[in-house]
C-alpha cells in the first residue's frame, strides 16, 4: 500500500469561538464585571472606578471602567491581549510591583467584554509613556461568519497626551498608566434595581476579611444625563451588625485556632492552638490543603445591631438576600459560586442542615439558617495551589483536599452552634419550680381577696355608731372564709396530685422512648451480624434440602456427618438471631422500666458475647478489669436496658474509632472499680482515634455526632451519647458521666459513676 504526504495543517478555530467562550459561557454580567476588576487587581491598580452612563435604551447606555494599574505597551497588547488563553500569567504568581498573588491565569477574563457590550475602546499606557495605545473590539463581527478567527482584524492606534474624550479625561501626564476601557451598547437594562445588585455582589467581591487596604472600587451613575451617585464599595462597616464574631484559622505549623466573640455581651470563647490530628477525627495528623483563614459572622436582626451601620430592616433583609452563605476568596478575590443562595453555591449545605433541625437557639441541635450567616474561606494559590480553579471559573477542582476544606469549615461552623446553644440557655432561667410559685401565688390572691373582704366588712361594721353588727352575720362571714380556705386547700392538692401524675406518666413516656431510641442503635449495630447469620442459616439450609433431595433421587447412601455439620452451622446461626430477637422484645416490656438491683458486669458480658462476631472480623481483643471489687459485687440500682443501652453505644462508637487503627492494635478495655464508700466507677476505653480537641463535653449533647463523610456530612444520629447522659443523670443514684479525649489504652475513654446498691 503506497502513501502519499499532502503536506501539514494546523488546527483552526472558527471566529465564533470567541463569542461562545465569552457570552455563552460566562453566567452572568456580575461574573463578567468581576473578571474585569481582577485584571486590574493583578495590575497593581490600587482603584478601579465603573462609570455607568444610562440612557433609556440599553443600546444606547455606555460603561466606562478605568483602572490605575501598570498598563500595557503595545507588545502586550499584539502577544498577550489579543491573545486567547494566553500563558502570559502562567508561572507567575506575584504582581509586578506590589507583590500581589495574581488572581487570574487562564487568559479568558477580557472575554467577559463581549457579554457586556457590543463594542469596546480601550485606552492604556504605561507609567513613562509619552503616548496611548486605542484598541476598537467590535465584537460583532464574530457574529454570522464562518470566518476563521485570524482574520477577523482589529484597528490599534497611537495617540498623543493629553488625551480626553466623551466621558473626560483618559490621560494627561507621563506619569500616569492603567487601563481605560468604553464599553459601547450594553446588552443589559442596568435598571435601578440591577446596579443594586451588581453593587451589593462588588461588596464581597473582594474579602472584607483583608487585611491590606490597598484597592478599591466606586460606582458613578449618570442617568439621563443627570448625575445619579458616586458610591464607594465596602463591605466590612456592615459586618459591625453580626452578633457574634467566629474566627478559625489552620497555621503552617498544621494547629487550629479558634475565637468566638459576642457582640452583645462582649464575651470570647478561645481555643488555644491545637494540632489537626488532636482536633478532627480521622483526617490525618496534617491537613490535604495549606494554611488558610476561615472568618463568619452570625446575622440577626436586631435593632441594636442594625442603628450600628445605619440600615433599615428592609435594607437588612434584602442585603442578607444578596450576600448570606459562605464564600471563597482566593488572595481577597472571591471565586465563584461559593455563597450563592441556591445550588453549587451551597456547598456546605446550611438550608438543608436547617431543615433537618428547624428548632430555635434554645434547642438541642440547633443549626444556623442559610440567612443568618455571612462568612469567607481565605485561601492564597502561594499556599493551596492544590485547591486550584475549574477551567471555566465557575468552581473549585473537587479534589480530596476540597472535600477535606469542606469538613473543616461545618466543624468549625458546629462548634458555634454548640456554644450560641448555650449562651442562649444561659437566658432563660424559667424553671417548673417558679412556674408552681406562680400558680400557688394565684390561689393565695384568691385568699388575701377573702381576708380583704372581711377586714372591709369589720371596719365597716366598726364604724356604726347606733348598733353593733349582729352575731350572726360575722360568723356567716367566718364560715365564708373557712370555706375558701379549705376550696383553696383542696385546688392545690388536685393541682400537684395532677402535677405528679403528669410528671409520672412523661418520665414513663420519655423512658420509653429512651428504650426505643436504644433498640434502634442496637438494630443498626447488630443488622450486620444478623444479616450474616440469617443468611448462613438460609443457606445451609438450602443446602441441606438439596443433599436429601439428591439422595432421595439417586438412591446415594446420606453422608450424615455433612448433614450434622450443616445443621450445626443453621444453629449458631439460629441461635444469634434468636438471641437478638428476645433482647429486642424484652427491651419493650413493662419490667425493663423498674429499677433493680443491676449486676452491671453481667450485662456487658452478654452485650460484649453478642458482639463477638463483630470483634473477631474486625480483629477486636477486648478485657474486663475489676479493682477493689469483686465482679459479683458491681451492683448498681437502675434500669437494666439503660445499661444494654450504654454498652452498645460505647461498642458502636469504638468500632468507628477503631477503623483507622492497625488490626493488631485494636483493643477495648472495661474497668469496674470501687472509689471508696460506695461510689463505683465503670471505666470504657479503646485504642481508637480518641475524641477531638475541646469534644469532651459536647460529645454528650443531642444531635451532635462527630462521624462525617468524606464531605463533613454528618454520619451519625447524633442521639447515643446523650442517652447515656439522660439514662446516668436521671436513673442512677448521683450518677454522673463525663469524657476525656485520651486514655491509657490511646483512645477516647468514657467513664460512669454512681451509687453502690446496698
Amino acid at each position: 500500500m503506497t502513501r502519499r504526504h499532502l503536506g501539514k495543517k494546523p488546527f483552526d478555530m472558527s471566529a465564533r469561538v470567541p463569542m461562545q467562550l465569552g457570552r455563552e459561557s460566562i453566567s452572568s454580567s456580575t461574573v463578567a464585571m468581576s473578571e474585569l476588576i481582577k485584571n486590574g487587581y493583578d495590575a497593581d491598580a490600587e482603584s478601579v472606578l465603573l462609570e455607568f452612563y444610562l440612557r433609556d435604551k440599553p443600546a444606547l447606555s455606555t460603561l466606562v471602567l478605568r483602572d490605575d494599574g501598570n498598563g500595557m505597551d503595545i507588545d502586550t497588547i499584539y502577544e498577550h491581549w489579543l491573545k486567547i488563553g494566553t500563558d502570559f500569567k502562567s508561572g507567575i504568581e506575584l504582581s509586578l510591583n506590589k507583590q500581589r498573588v495574581l488572581t487570574g491565569a487562564k487568559g479568558l477574563g477580557r472575554l467577559g467584554l463581549d457579554r457586556l457590550s457590543k463594542k469596546v475602546i480601550l485606552y492604556t499606557k504605561k507609567k513613562g509613556s509619552s503616548s496611548v495605545i486605542q484598541l476598537i473590539v467590535d465584537w460583532r463581527k464574530y457574529e454570522g461568519t464562518n470566518a476563521s478567527i485570524s482574520e477577523i482584524q482589529h484597528d490599534i492606534y497611537e495617540q498623543d497626551l493629553p488625551l480626553s474624550g466623551k466621558y473626560g479625561d483618559i490621560f494627561t501626564s507621563k506619569e500616569e498608566s492603567g487601563t481605560y476601557m468604553v464599553l459601547v451598547g450594553l446588552k443589559d437594562n442596568w435598571t435601578s434595581e440591577f446596579v443594586e445588585d451588581l453593587k451589593e455582589e462588588l461588596r464581597l467581591l473582594i474579602s472584607p476579611y483583608r487585611k491590606a487596604n490597598d484597592f478599591s472600587i466606586t460606582l458613578y451613575r449618570n442617568i439621563n444625563n443627570t448625575e445619579y451617585s458616586t458610591e464607594l464599595i465596602d463591605a466590612q462597616e456592615l459586618l459591625k451588625a453580626a452578633s457574634w464574631e467566629i474566627k478559625a484559622k489552620v497555621d503552617s505549623s498544621n494547629r487550629v485556632t479558634l475565637n468566638f466573640k459576642n457582640n452583645a455581651t462582649q464575651e470570647e470563647v478561645r481555643q488555644l492552638p491545637t494540632p489537626w490530628g488532636n482536633w478532627i477525627s480521622k483526617q490525618g495528623d496534617k491537613p490535604l490543603f495549606g494554611p488558610l483563614e476561615f472568618e463568619f459572622h452570625y446575622m440577626v436582626k436586631k435593632k441594636e445591631f442594625l442603628s450600628k451601620v445605619d440600615m433599615t430592616h428592609r435594607n437588612w433583609e434584602r442585603f442578607m438576600a444578596l450576600n448570606r452563605g459562605v464564600r471563597i476568596y482566593r488572595d481577597d478575590f472571591r471565586v465563584r459560586p461559593y455563597g450563592e443562595p441556591t445550588g453549587k453555591g451551597d456547598w456546605l449545605d446550611i438550608g438543608f442542615r436547617k431543615s433537618q433541625s428547624p428548632g430555635g437557639i434554645k434547642q438541642g441541635g440547633w443549626r444556623i439558617g442559610p440567612s443568618q450567616i455571612i462568612g469567607a474561606v481565605s485561601i492564597s494559590k502561594t499556599t493551596n495551589s492544590i485547591l486550584n480553579d475549574q477551567a471555566n471559573r465557575e468552581g473549585i477542582v473537587e479534589n480530596e483536599a476540597y472535600l477535606q476544606l469542606r469538613t473543616f469549615v461545618l466543624k468549625v461552623i458546629s462548634a458555634f452552634e454548640t456554644i450560641a446553644t448555650k449562651s442562649a440557655q444561659g437566658d432563660d432561667e424559667t424553671d417548673l419550680s417558679q412556674e408552681l410559685e406562680k400558680v400557688v401565688k394565684a390561689k393565695d390572691s384568691e385568699l388575701e381577696k377573702a381576708i380583704s373582704e372581711i377586714k372591709a366588712f369589720t371596719k365597716k361594721t366598726q364604724k356604726r355608731k347606733k348598733k353593733t353588727p349582729p352575731a350572726q352575720l360575722v360568723n356567716q362571714k367566718l364560715r365564708d372564709l373557712d370555706r375558701a380556705k379549705l376550696a383553696h386547700q383542696k385546688a392545690l392538692d388536685e393541682y400537684y396530685l395532677h402535677l405528679n401524675k403528669e410528671r409520672k406518666k412523661l418520665e414513663s413516656q420519655k423512658d420509653t422512648l429512651s428504650n426505643l431510641a436504644s433498640l434502634g442503635v442496637l438494630t443498626v449495630s447488630f443488622g450486620h451480624e444478623i444479616r450474616t447469620h440469617s443468611a448462613l442459616a438460609l443457606t445451609n439450609a438450602k443446602l441441606l434440602t438439596k443433599i436429601v433431595r439428591n439422595a432421595e433421587k439417586t438412591g446415594k447412601k446420606i453422608d450424615y456427618e455433612q448433614l450434622v455439620g450443616l445443621t450445626s452451622r443453621m444453629v449458631v446461626g439460629a441461635e444469634y438471631v434468636d438471641t437478638f430477637s428476645k433482647l429486642a422484645i424484652n427491651n419493650i416490656k413493662p419490667d425493663k422500666r423498674l429499677r433493680n438491683k443491676i449486676c452491671v458486669p453481667t450485662v456487658f458480658r452478654r452485650i460484649f458475647s453478642m458482639m463477638s462476631a463483630t470483634f473477631n472480623k474486625m480483629g477486636i481483643t477486648w478485657e474486663f478489669k475489676f479493682i477493689k471489687i469483686k465482679e459479683e459485687d458491681f451492683n448498681i440500682r437502675s434500669f437494666e436496658i439503660d445499661w444494654e443501652s450504654i454498652a452498645i453505644n460505647l461498642i458502636t462508637n469504638s468500632t468507628w474509632a477503631l477503623e483507622n487503627t492497625p488490626r493488631e492494635h485494636r483493643k477495648l478495655e472495661v474497668v469496674f472499680e470501687r472509689l471508696g464508700g460506695t461510689r463505683l466507677r465503670l471505666s470504657f476505653m479503646d485504642s481508637g482515634c480518641g475524641l477531638e480537641a475541646g469534644q469532651e463535653d459536647t460529645i454528650f449533647l443531642p444531635m451532635h455526632s462527630r462521624k462525617v463523610d468524606m464531605r463533613g456530612n454528618s454520619t451519625g444520629t447524633g442521639m447515643g451519647l446523650a442517652i447515656i447522659k439522660g439514662q446516668v443523670e436521671e436513673h442512677m443514684t448521683s450518677g454522673t458521666v463525663f469524657a476525656k479525649q485520651y486514655s491509657d489504652l490511646g483512645g477516647a475513654g468514657f467513664y460512669i459513676e454512681a451509687l453502690k446498691d446496698q
